[in-house]
């Protein structure tokens, strides 16, 4: 009977407690909820409709369309080198000299016995021409002049065999004076003069190299190539050379796809001429290369941060005129320029591009402010005139090759 009065205080006590924390919840609820109901705030971009270029992009070699390495064709001895490392040439100009002593012997020998066999034939016609009036006057038989007639014959031969014989020594002789068959700019010089050289040496001579133009070989998947060929078939297609060591940019025209592919890796080689007039593309440098491959049909363009990947594919957040949340499937084609080339959705689509990761579809958000078009591409010069290689995502390549080229 002791502890009645104190278990009763107790449950007194609990039954306070409880009504209290129940009130203090209930305060609690509106201040709650009135957070809830407070929209996100969010950064709207408009979808663009201007067309998509695709950009297909690999590093490429830079290579000069001629390069000749200078070899003789006969063996001698270095009498002079007529031009210096780094020196532009034309074609024929002179370049190694080469001894030519003997053959000029041989020349001057075979230019004798020419003038002396002429002489004898000169002769020799003189007495045909007698022995022909002796025979009509009845005083020479005809074997007397068939002797004759043999001996101009045979010293005639004598007179050919004699012209050849000059032609082949100033054939040699023309061997010993090297010349450029091409124009360039010569490179190393390897040996001085004084030095043996003969044909079946290793080491050439020297070098000479065309640099403008040049060609950039490159190659791209076989996927890639239908998008290509259907381009080009409308138009030349533009290619870009950026130079990353000192960032600049060329632009050329692709001028050649190869007629098979490389069964061992699935590529094609192309190449591109560039004019180079500065020569600040080099032979054998290497060099990042965009091919301008017509454009994607029916594509967009909007912010890559307004991309969303999911479960299920990728989409974007849209925000109509009552800034309700809505979800956007899409089909990624490619990532362009810190942009993302899409297809459905409409052009002029207002999309979340900063805040999307705390909204849900049908939710109510406020507009922080609103992006303009070009602020999102603003580029310097140099990247709008040489686009900057493309940063492909995913099947990319699969998608450009599905894309077509638009009319």
């Amino acid at each position: 009977m002791k502890h009645k009065p104190l278990l009763a205080v107790a449950v007194i006590t609990a039954l306070g407690g409880a009504i209290w924390w129940q009130q203090g919840a209930n305060s609690s609820a509106p201040a709650d909820a009135a957070r809830g109901k407070r929209a996100t705030s969010v950064e709207l971009s408009p979808v663009s409709s201007a067309p998509a270029s695709i950009r297909l992009s690999t590093n490429g070699n830079v290579t000069a369309l001629d390069r000749l390495e200078l070899r003789p064709q006969d063996s001698g001895v270095i009498a002079a080198i007529r031009v210096r490392e780094g020196q532009q040439v034309a074609v024929g100009e002179v370049l190694v000299q080469l001894d030519a002593a003997a053959e000029r012997a041989e020349l001057a020998k075979a230019r004798a016995a020419l003038a002396a066999n002429q002489a004898q034939l000169n002769i020799a016609r003189r007495e045909l021409s007698r022995s022909q009036e002796l025979k009509q006057q009845q005083f020479i038989s005809q074997s007397a002049l068939d002797t004759v007639q043999a001996r101009v014959e045979s010293l005639a031969a004598n007179l050919a065999a004699d012209r050849a014989q000059i032609d082949a020594v100033q054939v040699q002789l023309a061997r010993k004076t090297l010349r450029a068959p091409v124009a360039g700019q010569v490179g190393a010089i390897s040996l001085s003069p004084g030095a043996l050289v003969q044909p079946s040496m290793a080491t050439p001579l020297l070098t000479i190299t065309r640099v403008a133009p040049v060609a950039v070989s490159f190659y791209l998947a076989e996927r890639q190539l239908p998008v290509v060929r259907q381009a080009q078939a409308q138009a030349p297609l533009t290619v870009y050379a950026l130079n990353e060591a000192d960032g600049s940019c060329h632009q050329g025209q692709l001028s050649f796809i190869d007629s098979a592919v490389d069964s061992s890796n699935g590529n094609v080689l192309l190449k591109a001429q560039f004019a180079n007039a500065g020569k600040a593309l080099w032979p054998g440098q290497f060099v990042r290369v965009t091919l301008d491959a017509g454009h994607y049909r029916d594509a967009v363009a909007l912010p890559v941060a307004a991309l969303i990947t999911g479960p299920d594919g990728q989409f974007t957040y849209g925000v109509g005129k009552d800034n309700k949340v809505r979800r956007l499937p899409l089909t990624l084609l490619a990532v362009q320029d810190e942009l993302a080339i899409v297809r459905g959705v409409a052009p002029g689509t207002a999309v979340i591009s900063s805040g999307g990761q705390n909204v849900r579809p049908g939710e109510t958000v406020t507009v922080a402010r609103a992006k303009p078009r070009a602020a999102q591409s603003a580029q310097s010069e140099t990247a709008a005139s040489c686009p900057l290689p493309a940063a492909n995502v995913g099947r990319t390549a699969e998608a450009s090759a599905a894309a077509g080229v638009a009319p």
